[in-house]
């Protein structure tokens, strides 16, 4: 059987070397099967060189077509490889991959079982990534804040102990996780935002674990918080706005003093507005090219592709409007599993419909009333 490996850094070389050298003999002397030949890597970006070693690098509508011919018949993911995974699947789909022939790795940071090394992703129980809110409003409310965060009339946080009784269901089905992102809303703004990262580290010990926030609290935060982000080895991603412009040095300054992993994004001057009030038929396309539909969340007992599930119903209330606040799957269902719970986060749900390609607004905070144009591109 021929297989690909996807990306084409020195992970996805160390996943090759153990399938070549110590996985097929494994199938050989266990269940007397043939050997996986590695015969190329996959790669989501253009490549100065075309080989490494004796394996082709190929961009994906290249393995596609390899794979119609059945020349090429599955493809690996290295489990660490984590966003990497989140535009691949994407990819695939769009290019016809079926999910029977997308395979993942275990992890590569432990002793390695052989029986479990290469499982079908649709079963593994894994997710490359996910997020969750710890407050649904914000004290910097933009214009076009794709979570509609500005048009959250009260503080608005989740239940702690009902919160941890859903993650450890989701933990039942998905006992690892790439990367994690608690944001908001705010989410300096939750007086229990230690608990959130414990519980996150608890349930997820090998995740990369991140706190998505505007800053502007960081300078406030009792010592407690930074102390539980250094024993939970928690990083801070810093959303970067104008009103924080002449703030931040001394806010870097901060993180650096406190020992405090981050990474800043470039100066916000623009956001994007993707939203229309004028359905189209277009969900397929919308999904599959959309960034966002690989941002799982988790809120209140259910999981959906992205978050406009859970936050839809802000623009509703505030504009008494009905778009679809559908497409969540309820993880209590009575006969959940891992296969039917990544299946529907590969879907398009009835909300892709009033989603459009980005435009580009310039970034201010909104005042109220806010016009509806603040948040649609109609």
């Amino acid at each position: 059987m021929n297989i690909a490996i996807l990306a084409t850094g020195q992970v996805s070389q160390f996943v090759a070397n153990i399938i070549e050298n110590q996985y097929n003999n494994w199938l050989e002397q266990t269940f007397n099967k043939l050997p996986l030949n590695v015969v190329a890597y996959v790669s989501l970006f253009d490549n100065a060189q075309s080989t490494i070693g004796d394996k082709a690098i190929l961009n994906f509508r290249q393995f596609a077509a390899l794979y119609r011919k059945k020349l090429i018949h599955k493809i690996i993911f290295p489990r660490e490889v984590y966003l990497y995974l989140r535009q691949s699947l994407s990819y695939l789909q769009m290019l016809g991959v079926s999910a029977d022939d997308v395979c993942i790795t275990s992890r590569l940071d432990k002793e390695i079982s052989f029986k479990n090394f290469i499982e079908l992703y649709r079963s593994a129980k894994y997710l490359p990534y996910l997020e969750f809110h710890v407050a649904d409003h914000c004290n910097l409310n933009c214009k076009a804040c794709s979570h509609y965060s500005g048009l959250v009339n009260e503080p608005t946080f989740p239940n702690l102990q009902k919160f941890t009784r859903d993650f450890e269901r989701l933990h039942e089905f998905i006992n690892d996780i790439g990367t994690i992102r608690i944001l908001g809303g705010e989410p300096l703004l939750n007086p229990e935002l230690n608990e959130y990262i414990r519980l996150t580290r608890r349930l997820y010990p090998q995740a990369l674990i991140h706190i998505v926030t505007n800053a502007i609290l960081l300078p406030k935060m009792p010592e407690s918080f930074f102390e539980t982000l250094r024993t939970c080895n928690v990083s801070i991603d810093i959303s970067f706005y104008p009103p924080l412009e002449s703030k931040m040095p001394a806010i870097k300054r901060l993180l650096e003093e406190k020992n405090i992993p981050f990474k800043l994004s470039a100066l916000n001057r623009t956001f994007n507005m993707t939203y229309t009030l004028k359905a189209h038929n277009r969900e397929q396309e919308i999904f599959l090219n959309c960034e966002a539909a690989h941002c799982h969340n988790l809120y209140n007992g259910k999981i959906a592709a992205c978050f406009l599930p859970f936050t839809t119903k802000y623009f509703n209330t505030y504009y008494g409007k009905n778009l679809p606040e559908d497409g969540a799957l309820d993880l209590y269902e009575p006969d959940l599993t891992t296969a039917k719970l990544k299946a529907h986060l590969l879907k398009p749900i009835e909300r892709c419909r009033y989603c459009t390609p980005p435009v580009a607004v310039e970034w201010k905070s909104i005042k109220h009333p806010s016009p509806i144009t603040d948040w649609v591109n109609d």
